[in-house]
């Protein structure tokens, strides 16, 4: 080998061997600096825990209660109370006939609306036959509405339901009620049955500009409770009622019991069916039962109820006994339990917060919470994961904020 190849050979040897030593420095740098770094992440998520666990809850609901307080929500419209349905349908009841019950019915729908007026159903035509609110009073007999033109009317008896809306959508019903005058907007028209016919049709109307929901559901009860007075009023004897001018429902219906057999079949009153004979009592002591339970299930109840539950001891905790070193051990898994968990609740605030209320805390952060399983028991020795559930308590402690059923079924 000649001195320029030997010379070569040396000087790569040597440039080698420094190369390979820069390597092994370059990654001990590189390993130390990894290990600070997972440090420093470990501290900073762990000052994050810290400083989540200790946001006062209480006063951040309180801040939330007084903006409330001081900027309450628009009270949502309300209609008529009960004490008005009552007064109205006490004063409907006080009829003893049908054009009483229809009077009544309409001088009490006209407490709600601007106009009301009942329309006879007679043929193919629908006749005006009261009202009250419209002028000149007598306007209202010289409207004769066919049921075959297009109006409310003719969807009432089509639907035999209750139409509510604006009048101007109804060029028909404007002009079939023109002699009426006024200027309407809003419309209710709820058909009045009676023994499974359409017998009238009460008509209303209203300048705003359509009648509320909830004063319409209160005529319509009105509407449904005079049909049943003359129901029964048709039913009774001539003698229950004559020369009564107050009454309520439980004396008209004894008045339909006071005609026996033969005035229930007449007014159409089923007759009761025969009642079975009642089932021998295998019990004794269980002829006070109910459907669903019997006496002895009781019993056991009730002495379940008394026997009182002893409490359960509390289990040792899981570090007695161990060395410095296992307790070590043992506090950088639950360290890490709680730094997994704090962070699946920090990304994850509307979701844990409705999760509480819905008690279904897995089912929504499902993939987060076993994400943070498996990196748990990759991180955590097995022997520990086997003897504890620091894991488990941290999402009970910190995303259930202590209710183990806010998690739901796991």
């Amino acid at each position: 080998m000649s001195l320029e190849d030997a010379l070569k050979a040396r000087t790569l040897e040597l440039i080698s061997q420094q190369m390979a030593n820069w390597v092994v420095e370059i990654q001990k740098n590189i390993g130390r600096h990894q290990e600070t770094l997972m440090r420093t992440l470990d501290e900073l998520q762990e000052n994050v825990a810290r400083y989540d666990e200790k946001i006062d809850e209480g006063a951040i609901a309180q801040a939330i209660a007084q903006v409330l307080k001081e900027n309450p929500p628009p009270a949502p419209p309300r209609g008529p109370g009960f004490d008005r349905l009552k007064a109205s349908l006490s004063a409907i009841e006080k009829g003893t006939s049908l054009s009483e019950v229809l009077t009544y019915l309409v001088n009490e729908v006209s407490s709600y609306v601007d106009r009301a007026a009942m329309f006879i159903v007679k043929g193919p035509s629908a006749i005006g036959w009261y009202g009250k609110g419209i002028t000149p009073p007598d306007a209202l007999k010289q409207v004769n509405v066919p049921l075959g033109a297009d109006t409310l009317f003719r969807t009432v008896q089509g639907t035999r339901s209750s139409v509510r809306g604006r009048l101007s959508d109804s060029p028909g019903t404007v002009q079939a009620l023109s002699r009426l005058g006024g200027n309407p907007k809003g419309v209710l028209a709820v058909p009045l049955i009676l023994r499974d016919k359409l017998a009238a049709i009460l008509y209303c109307d209203t300048t705003r500009e359509e009648v509320p929901a909830a004063e319409a559901d209160l005529i319509e009860v009105l509407v449904l409770f005079a049909g049943k007075i003359i129901d029964m009023l048709s039913a009774a004897p001539k003698t229950a009622i004559a020369g009564r001018t107050t009454g309520n429902m439980a004396e008209r219906a004894a008045a339909i019991r006071a005609g026996g057999e033969e005035m229930r079949e007449r007014a159409g009153v089923p007759r009761p069916p025969t009642p079975p004979p009642p089932p021998a009592n295998q019990g004794g002591d269980e002829g006070s039962s109910t459907v669903m339970f019997n006496a002895s299930t009781f019993a056991s109840m009730k002495q379940q109820q008394q026997a009182p539950a002893r409490p359960a001891a509390p289990p040792p905790p899981a570090t007695a006994g161990l060395s410095p070193e296992e307790q070590q051990a043992h506090e950088s898994a639950k360290r890490f339990a709680r730094l997994v968990v704090s962070e699946i609740k920090l990304y994850n605030e509307a979701k844990v917060s409705e999760g509480r209320r819905q008690k279904d805390l897995y089912e929504r952060l499902k993939e987060d919470i076993e994400r943070g399983r498996q990196m748990y028991a990759e991180r955590v020795p097995g022997a520990i994961r086997d003897a504890t559930n620091y894991f488990y308590d941290e999402l009970v402690r910190i995303l259930a904020g202590g209710d183990a059923g806010a998690l739901g079924p796991m």
